[in-house]
C-alpha cells in the first residue's frame, strides 16, 4: 500500500458501501413506486445488489484476513471468490425475473405514463452517490488488490451508468412525449445486471479454479528474474491468485558450474526482488536447476514459506 491510511479505508469500505447503498435503495424505491418510474424501482435493484455486496465485502475482508493456519496453509483468501460467486448467482435469478417483468410491461402499451418529475432529482442525487463511491471505492481495491472491494467499485461504476439513464428516460418521457421509454430504460437495466452478474461469475470462477495471475503481470516477474546476476533463464514460472495475495512458483537456470550454496543465494536474491517489486506478493517459492541437474528448493527442502508483507 502506498499510504497507511489506506489501511485504515480497507477496514471502512464495505460499512461505507453499507449505509450508501442502503439508504439509496431505500429512496430510489420509494420514489420509484410513487413517481411511477419503472427505471427507478429497477435502478434500486442496482442499490439492493451492492447493499449485499457491501455485507460480503465486510465478512470477506475479516475472514480472508485471518492469518495462514495448519488447515488453511494457503490462507483463507478464495472466501472472497466464493462470496463473489454468491452475489452473481443470487443477482442473475433476481435479474432474470425483472426482465420478464419489463418485457410484459413494456408489451402493454395501455399501462404507459410519464414518471413524477422528482424520479428525476433521485436520479441526479445517485449519480453524484455513486460517482464518489465509485472512485473512493476503486482506490481502496487498487491498494488492497481485493477481488471483493474490485467488484464493489464495478457496481458502484454501474449504478453511476444505470441512474443516468434514468434521468435520461425520465427526460425523454416528460419532454419528448414517449412514456414507453422509462419501461425500455427499466429493460436495458435488467439486462445490465444480467451481464454485470455474468461477468463477476466468471470471475469468482477464474479465482476458485486457481487461475493464473493476468500475462503483463507473469511477464513483469519473467523480467525483474532475469535482472537477478546468474539468472541464465526462467524454465518455470506458475501464479495463482488467492484472495487479494498473488501466489508464485518460480524455476530458474543456473550455470552448472557454480555451487550448491551460490545457486540457492541467487534463488534468495530472486525471491527478495519480487517481494519488493511485484505488488500484492503473498508467497515467493524459487528452485533452482541447471542443464545437468534437476530442480532445487533454494534451501534443498522444498519448503512454501509465507510472505507477510
Amino acid at each position: 500500500m502506498r499510504y497507511s491510511k489506506c489501511i485504515s479505508c480497507a477496514s471502512y469500505v464495505g460499512w461505507i458501501g453499507l449505509g450508501t447503498n442502503l439508504v439509496l435503495m431505500i429512496l430510489k424505491g420509494f420514489v420509484g413506486f410513487i413517481s411511477g418510474s419503472q427505471a427507478l424501482v429497477a435502478d434500486a435493484m442496482y442499490s439492493a445488489k451492492d447493499v449485499v455486496t457491501s455485507l460480503l465485502v465486510i465478512v470477506g475482508l475479516k475472514v480472508s484476513g485471518r492469518p495462514l493456519d495448519r488447515e488453511h496453509p494457503y490462507g483463507h483468501g478464495k472466501v472472497e471468490f466464493i462470496l463473489s460467486m454468491i452475489i452473481s448467482v443470487v443477482f442473475l435469478g433476481v435479474t432474470a425475473l425483472l426482465l420478464i417483468h419489463a418485457i410484459q410491461v413494456l408489451m402493454d402499451g395501455d399501462v404507459h405514463s410519464a414518471p413524477h418529475i422528482i424520479a428525476l432529482w433521485t436520479a441526479i442525487i445517485s449519480i453524484l452517490v455513486n460517482v464518489v463511491m465509485y472512485f473512493y471505492s476503486r482506490c481502496v481495491s487498487i491498494e488492497v488488490n481485493s477481488p471483493m472491494v474490485r467488484t464493489l467499485s464495478r457496481h458502484h461504476h454501474a449504478d453511476a451508468t444505470s441512474s443516468v439513464a434514468v434521468a435520461l428516460g425520465i427526460i425523454g418521457a416528460h419532454y419528448l412525449d414517449m412514456p414507453s421509454i422509462d419501461t425500455a430504460v427499466a429493460l436495458f437495466e435488467t439486462a445490465h445486471l444480467m451481464y454485470l452478474g455474468s461477468d463477476v461469475f466468471r470471475e469468482a470462477y477464474k479465482g476458485l479454479m486457481d487461475s493464473s495471475a493476468p500475462s503483463e503481470v507473469n511477464e513483469e516477474i519473467c523480467q525483474q528474474a532475469m535482472k537477478v546476476v546468474g539468472v541464465e533463464e526462467i524454465d518455470e514460472l506458475k501464479t495463482r491468485l488467492v484472495g487479494q495475495d498473488l501466489w508464485v512458483d518460480l524455476v530458474i537456470r543456473v550455470a552448472p558450474e557454480i555451487s550448491v550454496d551460490e545457486a540457492s543465494d541467487i534463488s534468495d536474491d530472486v525471491s527478495d526482488r519480487l517481494i519488493r517489486l511485484i505488488p500484492h506478493v503473498g508467497s515467493v517459492h524459487v528452485k533452482f536447476t541447471s542443464e545437468t541437474a534437476a530442480p532445487h528448493a533454494a534451501d534443498e527442502m522444498d519448503d512454501y514459506s509465507p510472505v507477510t508483507l
